[in-house]
């Protein structure tokens, strides 16, 4: 870990906004218009679609490593993010997708977007801000590489203190993470037996 890091951490927030603008665009200028059949939108987005998931989950790790003490509010971020993503991929390839469907389905599509954009501004400010335990390796590291005076004793220990509380705090923030997925995956299941019995109705 090093400063090449929080490099390619600020490359890959810049690609996520790039891409999310570009569906935006699309959405705004009628390249992507309610009355477009559910499996057009799905190949005029789907590959764009997969991307800004795949950078999502290369970012969220990042942040676990800046920002450990918010992985609860990271993970609850993403998880929402995904949930819109999944249900506008699902209701425009489902089997028996009607015209219809693209107006929702493009609404959960721009409520997405949205979350991505306070999820990436999530992303600039941690990358101002790391945590201190970071911010003190980071230094570490960078008097390593150069010709700085090296880090005191007292900057040493406060390292090694920061260190010790991280790992006490590790075994807390790792239960309540799996405590939140799980009703997370509660929800997401009640949610889709709902959305399948009124697919059914209808």
């Amino acid at each position: 870990m090093g400063l090449g890091m929080l490099e390619r951490f600020e490359g890959r927030v810049n690609e996520l906004e790039s891409v999310v603008r570009e569906l935006a665009i699309d959405i705004t200028t009628g390249t992507v218009v309610d009355r477009t059949p559910p499996e057009k939108v799905w190949e005029e987005t789907g590959e764009r679609i997969n991307v800004v998931r795949e950078l999502i989950k290369e970012l969220r790790e990042y942040l676990s490593i800046l920002k450990p003490e918010k992985v609860p509010t990271i993970q609850l971020r993403v998880t929402g993010i995904f949930e819109r993503l999944d249900i506008f991929k699902e209701s425009l390839t489902q089997e028996g997708a009607e015209e219809g469907t693209a107006k929702a389905s493009i609404d959960e599509l721009r409520k997405a977007l949205e979350e991505i954009a306070e999820f990436t501004s999530l992303c600039r400010a941690i990358h101002e801000d790391p945590s201190e335990i970071i911010q003190t390796i980071l230094e570490l590291r960078e008097n390593q590489q150069t010709d700085r005076p090296p880090m005191t004793p007292a900057k040493m220990m406060r390292l090694g203190d920061l260190v010790k509380n991280a790992r006490e705090s590790q075994a807390e923030i790792t239960a309540l993470v799996a405590q939140l997925e799980g009703r997370l995956a509660e929800v997401k299941e009640e949610y889709d037996e709902l959305y399948f019995s009124l697919s059914r109705k209808e």
